[in-house]
């Protein structure tokens, strides 16, 4: 053994008498580790104290699929006492930043200290309290992030469909407008008759006939427009499976042109069907774009809804506001096999709530039933008064929470998902949020094929819905 000088300098270890000196030499045993070697991994069994004597060791933990670097622990120091105590696996990894050494004290010891020895069970405790502060705080920023990126890939996903519409119908805007400036040139030149310029110009204003949703309404289509494009391939217009699309969704036929077309020369007549096709093709992207900057400003809006920019922290809200701007950020995650079934009572007085911190509630709640049902079945959404509360269920039509695990649902790092995949702080921060927040009530009820969660919130400080005062307290 080497010289443990430096261990029995240490707080931790100053205090024993020489007689639990010599037991603690007794039952220790040496590590040596080099740079990079691993001391222990997350999620393993923690069987000694570790004590570090030279070097450094960096503790990292999985967040959401990430390695999340925690800290560097610093000679001298004591490692893994808060696991030893709660009889719980490790709760970092922790990787020797340097060539290490450190000596491992045996559980059966170090249980013998904290409970003989003052001095070292008090520091003991201090320091667990400190670490469990700053675990505490890492995790919940490191969920908080992580939602945040969950979010911020959502609002990406949403952001790129309307946003490539915009831009390809800006890109062919500029084909149709050289299309239709040539067309206008030579209708000029040509002499257009006034009267067929008219009726040209009326053809082009009248609104496009109803998209067919009938089962064979894309072949049908399909064969409108061949038929259409071999009567303007016959009449020598150039690109004619260009031109024929837009025409017939228009409405427009051979039978229904070939009038206007024989009361005009070859170089009218295809001037005039171009002229035609490139005015309603405009419109068609006009309104391509107008939709798709639509959708941008709605997402826009939702996301500052849901933040509460702008806004103060604490305000009487519309509670299904949040649950509706939670949806739409969220709608990714909605569109394959997810059915979202509303049933909200509008009738409901505004509740005092920290509007941003009740939306990660819904999103946390939203979230987990959407991973319940693997992506397929009913997300169900019902809001209802009880009492002096205002009441609202989310549940799912998953697989069910089996009975022993309810009740430790909402205990922070308790989760049922892969290493890796949650973190445990989901729902603790929910159950934070609505209860040590808004003095409010969450629980879950759970059956095969059937989960709900219920988030009760007081009026608070606000009115009841017979107008009178509820004092029920400030919010926490």
């Amino acid at each position: 053994m080497s010289d443990l000088s430096t261990l029995f300098e240490m707080p931790l270890f100053a205090g024993l008498s020489e007689e639990c000196k010599r037991r603690v030499s007794a039952n220790l045993s040496e590590r040596r580790l080099k740079q990079g070697e691993v001391l222990m991994r997350e999620g393993q069994c923690v069987t000694h104290q570790f004590i570090l004597l030279e070097g450094e060791l960096v503790t990292e933990r999985v967040v959401s699929g990430r390695q999340m670097f925690s800290e560097t622990r610093t000679a001298p120091t004591s490692i893994a006492e808060a696991s030893l105590l709660a009889g719980v696996p490790a709760p970092w990894t922790y990787t020797a930043a340097t060539d290490c050494h450190l000596v491992a004290l045996s559980e059966e010891m170090f249980h013998t200290l904290v409970r003989e020895c003052e001095s070292f069970s008090r520091i003991i405790y201090r320091s667990m309290y400190a670490r469990v502060n700053v675990y505490d705080t890492f995790m919940l920023t490191g969920e908080k992030l992580a939602a945040l990126g969950r979010l911020s890939a959502g609002l990406a996903h949403e952001l790129n469909n309307p946003a490539a519409a915009v831009a390809r119908a800006a890109d062919s805007l500029r084909e149709s407008l050289d299309t239709l400036r040539e067309a206008t040139r030579v209708l000029v030149m040509s002499a257009m008759p006034p009267a067929v310029m008219n009726t040209l110009n009326d053809w082009a204003s009248r609104a496009a006939p109803a998209a067919d949703t009938a089962p064979q309404a894309a072949l049908r289509q399909s064969e409108a427009e061949s038929l259409l494009a071999d009567w303007l391939a016959e009449r020598g217009i150039e690109k004619p499976w260009l031109l024929a699309p837009q025409l017939v969704a228009a409405g427009f036929a051979p039978e229904g042109l070939a009038p206007l077309a024989e009361r005009l020369t070859s170089e009218q007549s295809c001037a005039g069907i171009r002229w035609l096709a490139a005015t309603l093709e405009l419109r068609s992207l006009a309104e391509q774009a107008w939709l798709g900057a639509g959708r941008i400003s709605e997402i826009v809006k939702a996301m500052k809804d849901y933040s509460y920019m702008d806004q103060a922290p604490l305000q009487e809200v519309d509670i299904h506001d949040g649950i509706e701007d939670t949806l739409t950020i969220m709608s990714y995650k909605l569109k394959h096999g997810i059915i979202v079934k509303r049933d909200y009572d509008r009738a409901l007085p505004h509740v005092p709530v920290y509007g941003s911190e009740l939306n990660q509630v819904w999103t946390n709640l939203i979230d987990n039933a959407i991973d319940a049902m693997e992506g397929s079945g009913e997300l169900s959404i019902r809001s209802y008064q009880e009492g002096d509360y205002v009441v609202v269920e989310i549940g799912d039509t998953g697989t069910g929470i089996p009975a022993e695990i309810l009740p430790l649902l909402f205990e922070p790092f308790y989760t049922t998902k892969p290493l890796g995949k949650g973190t445990g702080l989901g729902l603790h921060m929910a159950y934070r949020t609505v209860v040590h927040r808004h003095n409010g009530t969450i629980n879950a009820v759970s059956h095969a094929g059937e989960t709900k969660f219920q988030v009760r919130l007081p009026f608070g400080v606000g009115r009841k819905p017979d107008g009178s005062i509820l004092s029920s307290g400030p919010i926490a």
